[in-house]
């Protein structure tokens, strides 16, 4: 718990935050078979079978919402063979799903594609410690990349969609 107040304090503050404790998901290895809250209050694992990215990301953290404005533009490329999954670490989902549809009123898919994660099982087990954090999976959960926070302007953003397709390509 205290790992999770750290996080929050750094992100609040719009700056990235490296704990000093080891990612425990790494390049290669694939994802375990843990599920996620869907908005319907079900159980779900949005990115089984599919190539997906899947985003971790906060309405404390400023750097995760500037990055989620970029990741809607990306998404509009998606192909659909592919899942991308926003993964709210908001201890009240509501208040994340009120901040994307305000914020994101013309794209639907964006609040479509919200998962909350209020516990922290998931992020705990893969060891989040940055926000945000984006992975790409490939369709069996092998970790094809991991992007540990976010900095404007650089094509990350573009970059992990670029992988995403990629992945998708190889169905």
């Amino acid at each position: 718990m205290m790992n999770v107040v750290i996080k929050m304090l750094g992100c609040a503050i719009g700056g990235l935050l490296i704990s000093q404790s080891a990612l425990a998901v790494k390049v290669g290895d694939v994802l375990p078979k843990l599920t996620v809250k869907a908005g319907d209050g079900t159980m779900a694992q949005p990115w089984s079978g599919k190539p997906a990215l899947i985003n971790f990301w906060a309405t404390w953290c400023e750097s995760c919402k500037v990055e989620l404005k970029e990741m809607a533009d990306e998404l509009k490329k998606k192909p659909d063979s592919a899942a991308v999954v926003f993964v709210s670490l908001d201890k009240e989902s509501a208040k994340a799903k009120d901040w994307m549809a305000r914020e994101f009123k013309d794209q639907s898919a964006m609040v479509e594609n919200l998962f909350y994660d209020e516990s922290f099982k998931l992020a705990d087990t893969l060891g989040v410690e940055s926000f945000p954090m984006t992975l790409v999976v490939d369709a069996q959960g092998k970790v094809l990349k991991i992007q540990d926070g976010f900095k404007e302007g650089t094509g990350s953003t573009a970059a992990l969609f670029d992988e995403l397709r990629a992945a998708a390509s190889k169905k």
